[in-house]
């Protein structure tokens, strides 16, 4: 394999990333950093660099939902209620996955942007480092009501 071409296609569209590639049974073969992790301050991406890809995650969520869905293990019309064991006490009993798929379910958002002006404000009192997975966000908003009943309307969270 030609690493060279990799890195001179990446110098050529200034990739800002890391890449990782591995054979079938999942041995690196090869990984590398490429561009600042912040450009302010110049620091190098590292192969182990966290990228904040915020939205983007939602794709990688919906493939998995789907495979999931495709195995036999969930539906559409599973209920949020059945799929978790985690006390949502102000949830609607009616939530389904097509309604969180669908951005339809009325679970309040972590970050609300129709009552929030500042992203910057929501890590005040909890700083995002203390994050390191996705359940250190439920505390943020598990136990808040309902914005609307499933299905009602769209928004995004």
């Amino acid at each position: 394999m030609d690493n060279h071409k990799i890195e001179e296609f990446a110098a050529s569209i200034r990739f800002s990333g890391a890449v990782l590639l591995n054979d079938k049974d999942g041995n690196i073969v090869w990984e590398a950093a490429f561009g600042y992790s912040n450009r302010a301050d110049r620091l190098p991406n590292q192969v182990g660099t966290r990228f904040g890809i915020a939205s983007g995650c939602k794709l990688f969520t919906a493939i998995a939902i789907c495979q999931l869905i495709e195995e036999g293990k969930l539906s559409l019309d599973s209920k949020l209620s059945e799929c978790l064991d985690i006390p949502l006490p102000d949830f609607s009993e009616e939530i389904t996955v097509h309604h969180l798929l669908s951005h339809s379910s009325g679970i309040p958002d972590y970050y609300d942007e129709e009552v929030m002006d500042d992203f910057e404000d929501l890590w005040k009192a909890v700083p995002m480092y203390t994050f390191r997975n996705g359940t250190d966000f439920l505390p943020l908003f598990q136990n808040e009501g309902m914005k609307f009943q499933p299905g009602e309307r769209f928004s995004d969270s």
